[in-house]
């Protein structure tokens, strides 16, 4: 009987994996890892203040990633629907959105997926957070109003905060005072410790309040 339950339970096992679809989760994962590489490429030349031209190369080496991220994005999503965590996994849907995120140069793309990961992230077969950041990518990207305050707006010195350590809410953040309740529903942290973490990893940590 011992030996039935674990022939049945290695059965179970071995569909379970069949499910996912490793060879396009690797395709994913190698375009996303692209796509994270020219973009941390680029923020370490401009920490280290990097000659003009060098970085006008570099942005257009991302500029030239993200769109053939966006372009072999649109046939993945051609040939099998969206890459949900059931089809390639937690980590490489959640990268298949980021390439959705920064396909800018085509917004009408990114308005296309948005009903579409507004309805899997409500079945929970995507991350609901995922669907927040596209959302306001979106609205950004059609002069829309934010409801997540995911998009933030720096000031002059590239802070989140002024220097009463109050927050800078982007302007086109709708209805400021609940962003939090918003945020809290679909998974989101409170908006003042996600600009905080924002400065710290661009290396620029809160400023101190001024005092008297």
């Amino acid at each position: 009987m011992k030996k039935n339950y674990f022939i049945l339970f290695c059965l179970f096992a071995a569909q379970a994996s069949a499910q996912v679809n490793h060879k396009l989760a690797k395709t994913i994962d190698s375009l996303y890892e692209a796509d994270q590489s020219v973009q941390l490429r680029l923020k370490e030349m401009y920490e280290r203040h990097a000659p003009q031209d060098s970085l006008k190369m570099q942005d257009s080496l991302k500029k030239a990633t993200y769109m053939n991220g966006l372009l072999l994005s649109k046939k993945i999503y051609a040939q099998y629907g969206y890459p949900t965590e059931k089809m390639v996994g937690e980590d490489a849907s959640h990268h298949f959105f980021v390439l959705i995120q920064h396909s800018d140069s085509d917004p009408r793309f990114q308005v296309e997926m948005l009903p579409v990961l507004d309805m899997l992230s409500k079945n929970a077969n995507i991350s609901r957070k995922d669907y927040a950041y596209l959302y306001d990518r979106v609205q950004c990207n059609t002069r829309g109003k934010q409801l997540y305050g995911t998009q933030p707006t720096y000031d002059k010195s590239g802070n989140l905060f002024d220097s009463n350590n109050k927050i800078i809410y982007p302007p086109d953040l709708a209805d400021p005072e609940n962003v939090d309740k918003r945020r809290k529903e679909v998974g989101l942290g409170p908006i003042e410790e996600y600009y905080e973490s924002i400065l710290q990893m661009l290396g620029r940590p809160r400023q101190k309040a001024k005092t008297n």
